[in-house]
């Protein structure tokens, strides 16, 4: 009885694993487009913080940047942002540290999450030091969540992940 000695042909396909990266900002967030105005004159906006945020957001991104990293390639952008609590969320006294049962769980009031987003995306996709994207259209998904500090952090945790 012969055999026959059958050859398999294996095709090796590389897949590449997407590149991402997760880094933290601390500080409280600041969101991009805020401007009060009254009787047609601007009586308030947020520059100076708003250029100091980004600028930390922009750093932080540029420290964790890959040495690979596509600055053209289409990514999803998840952001989580932390806000500290009021003082009024909490009892008074011996009861300082605990939380009033009525309590908001979620973070409901200013500022926007689209404004907290903007800022973020702005920041890594600056059009002079393109941190992370040449453009920040190239963000194809969006992510993003606002909650309460739960410990000592404050700021935004942050996940740029490319799509190709």
């Amino acid at each position: 009885m012969a055999t026959s000695a059958k050859s398999t042909n294996w095709k090796l396909t590389m897949i590449r694993a997407p590149s991402s990266i997760t880094f933290s900002v601390l500080g409280t967030p600041v969101p991009q487009g805020s401007v009060r105005a009254y009787q047609s004159r601007v009586i308030a906006n947020n520059a100076e913080a708003l250029a100091s945020w980004r600028n930390d957001v922009a750093v932080t991104a540029q420290r964790h940047k890959p040495a690979d990293w596509d600055i053209k390639a289409p990514v999803e952008l998840k952001c989580v942002f932390v806000f500290p609590r009021p003082l009024h969320h909490f009892g008074s006294g011996k009861n300082s540290t605990k939380l009033k049962p009525l309590a908001p769980k979620y973070h409901v009031t200013t500022p926007d999450l689209d404004k907290v987003v903007r800022s973020i995306s702005d920041s890594i996709s600056d059009a002079v030091a393109r941190v992370l994207l040449h453009n920040d259209s190239q963000i194809c998904s969006i992510y993003a969540t606002k909650r309460y500090a739960t410990d000592d952090f404050l700021g935004a945790h942050i996940t740029v992940t490319q799509l190709n």
